[in-house]
């Protein structure tokens, strides 16, 4: 019962860090905030880590619904989309899945990539990120080739790198928080640039 309940307090703890670096970037954020946030003691925000762990930690939650270094493609939702037999649908799958994801952490992962830019300890961990996802991508990459139907003159690495651009967190920062642009529009650019750039006519 003590592990469930120190379990349940850590959850809480990691999704309050995560709102509180989302909305007012790591630097702003204090653990205060985040004790305030999460309805506990600024000690029990601090037995859980310094506030860079927090960062890390509160994104590979949110992202991959465990700490520890859990691949995105262990997600339900991802599974779902290694399961089309058609390429086709299983780029508009991983787009439905990259716009969900972007628009429910694109926010935490920006305070990450600001933060890397003055802190060595978090650079290093937000590039770790960065070639898991590639990794990642390239399984998919790989998978979807086999199912058939994309372009011939695109090697596994060149369409891996392709999917990690368009689906990146960066381009939901660019359309939907900069230029304005809906969720819904962002869903149906991520779509049709997916189909568009890596299946066979």
């Amino acid at each position: 019962m003590r592990e469930e309940q120190a379990s349940r307090t850590r959850k809480r703890v990691l999704e309050a860090a995560g709102r509180c670096f989302a909305a007012n970037g790591f630097t702003a954020t204090t653990l205060a905030a985040i004790a305030g946030e999460a309805g506990v003691s600024v000690e029990t925000v601090q037995s859980h880590g310094p506030k860079k762990r927090l960062l890390l930690a509160a994104l590979e939650a949110a992202t991959a619904g465990a700490e520890g270094g859990r691949s995105i493609l262990e997600v339900p939702a991802a599974q779902a989309v290694l399961a089309q037999e058609r390429a086709r649908d299983g780029l508009l799958g991983l787009a439905a899945f990259a716009a969900e994801l972007n628009g429910r952490i694109g926010r935490l992962w920006q305070a990450l990539a600001a933060a890397a830019q003055g802190d060595a300890d978090i650079a290093a961990a937000h590039a770790g990120l960065q070639e898991r996802i590639r990794a990642d991508l390239l399984k998919v990459a790989r998978l979807l080739q086999q199912r058939g139907g994309l372009r011939g003159d695109m090697s596994e690495e060149s369409v891996a790198m392709t999917l990690f651009v368009l689906t990146s967190p960066y381009q939901h920062e660019l359309l939907v928080v900069q230029a304005g642009w809906s969720e819904e529009g962002y869903l149906a650019w991520l779509e049709q640039m997916l189909i568009e750039t890596v299946l066979a006519a």
